[in-house]
């Protein structure tokens, strides 16, 4: 039987994306779009393609609005990616990411939805302090960021807590920096950098690392959660060492006694016409110690809260399965990069700009700065260019292990940040004239 998808904030800038490329992967399914206006129409559709998807508009907020848009689209998986600009106020952020979430959950339940994807928010963890590397053992913070992450992190509990009511199966995707085409937060944000010649400045020494999600990648996670949302996997993909993720930067093929790389294989023939090339390559290798040790069971069991380890004969045996559904999974590109360099790639993408010189602003003078900008603002009831969430935002280490999500759900990125930043550029350059208008 082909599932029936509704994708929650379907005429957003991830929403929208997730409904064009369902409907390219899954032609024998329904797609719906659900969101409070809409803004995009099947007639827009890429040359060539004939699929249409239903639109529903409803009130997140609203048990029966939601439940009845459940009804006619026959929802069987639910995407919710509807939430609140990033910066928005804590009421907006309350009523639309915990009151809505929660409205969502309940319509699922009540409806018979066999599967619920949320799209969580990397910085559901992020406190201001760095975040070098971590997991998802990584706790929600005391004292969050701002109303936006603090909201998004008790979305996620709701999500979660939910998973098995009803026969319902819940995930939550954990997404960092999201770019591409449709984005009109983060390159625009930059372009206008460029834009008002401030290119040659920077705050902080360039030295913290920072992840970016190409837009696709993103939607690939939540596809693929919502395929194996009822599956579980054995404790054995734990045991073999991931290689790199190379889309952007290649991975360099070290020659062995019976492997030799492509750039060398010629020259080894010369030398040794009998040589005979072990096609395969690089074996994969035992991780005896890698994040999710699997010879620690304390270890998984912190790492994997709903594994029950009481079965002492599947633990030896080596048959205990890990189950995907109930669980959150942080999901970015695998290709952190010093923070300004991503923007510094886009401005070589959009003109070749290349800023002939670079001064950096220390991070402490900044925020000094920023403070005093924010107070004076604020007295005229306005809000800086600069502010000191900015600096903090610009200045830290931020970035993630997707080492759970690449072995659990089996998740690679699709595209490289070098050709995502190519196609978010192309389509800001097609677009740019109506996001100035909208900006003016």
């Amino acid at each position: 039987m082909a599932e029936s998808y509704l994708v929650i904030g379907g005429e957003g800038f991830v929403g929208h994306r997730m409904v064009e490329l369902l409907l390219e992967r899954f032609p024998d399914a329904t797609v719906s779009s659900l969101d409070l206006v809409q803004r995009h129409f099947p007639d827009k559709l890429a040359a060539g393609t004939s699929r249409k998807w239903s639109f529903y508009s409803a009130d997140l907020t609203s048990l029966d609005s939601l439940s009845s848009a459940f009804r006619q689209a026959g929802a069987t998986c639910v995407f919710h990616t509807a939430s609140p600009w990033t910066g928005s106020g804590a009421d907006v952020c309350e009523k639309v990411n915990v009151q809505g979430t929660q409205t969502v959950v309940d319509a699922c339940v009540k409806e018979g939805v066999k599967k619920l994807v949320f799209t969580s928010s990397a910085g559901t963890v992020y406190d201001g302090v760095d975040l070098i590397n971590v997991d998802e053992r990584m706790p929600f913070p005391e004292k969050p960021i701002d109303p936006y992450n603090a909201t998004k992190a008790k979305a996620e509990q709701i999500v979660l807590e939910a998973n098995g009511k009803n026969g319902l199966l819940t995930v939550a995707l954990r997404p960092a920096g999201i770019f591409g085409p449709g984005d009109r937060q983060a390159v625009p944000g930059m372009m206008d950098v460029l834009k008002t010649g401030k290119t040659k400045f920077q705050v902080g020494e360039n030295d913290n690392i920072f992840d970016w999600t190409y837009v696709d990648n993103v939607v690939h996670a939540h596809l693929i959660a919502s395929q194996k949302l009822g599956q579980s996997v054995p404790l054995s993909v734990l045991e073999d060492r991931l290689v790199p993720i190379d889309l952007t930067v290649p991975r360099r093929q070290l020659p062995t006694s019976d492997y030799r790389p492509p750039s060398l294989l010629e020259k080894e023939k010369e030398l040794d016409p009998s040589f005979v090339n072990n096609e395969k390559g690089d074996e994969p290798l035992g991780a005896t110690r890698n994040r999710f040790d699997p010879y620690f069971p304390e270890f998984i069991a912190h790492a994997f809260p709903n594994l029950d380890f009481s079965d002492e004969k599947a633990l030896a045996d080596g048959s205990l399965q890990i189950p995907i559904a109930g669980q959150a999974y942080f999901i970015t590109n695998g290709e952190p990069v010093p923070f300004w360099d991503f923007p510094r790639a886009l401005w070589a993408e959009y003109n070749g700009h290349v800023a002939s010189w670079t001064l950096p602003l220390p991070a402490p003078l900044a925020l000094g700065i920023a403070g005093i900008a924010e107070t004076v603002m604020g007295w005229l009831g306005k809000t800086p260019n600069m502010t000191r969430g900015k600096i903090v935002y610009s200045t830290v280490n931020r970035y993630y292990n997707i080492e759970k999500a690449r072995r659990i759900l089996g998740y690679e990125p699709i595209v490289g940040v070098q050709e995502g930043i190519k196609r978010a550029v192309a389509w800001y350059k097609e677009n740019e004239s109506s996001m100035q208008q909208k900006k003016a």
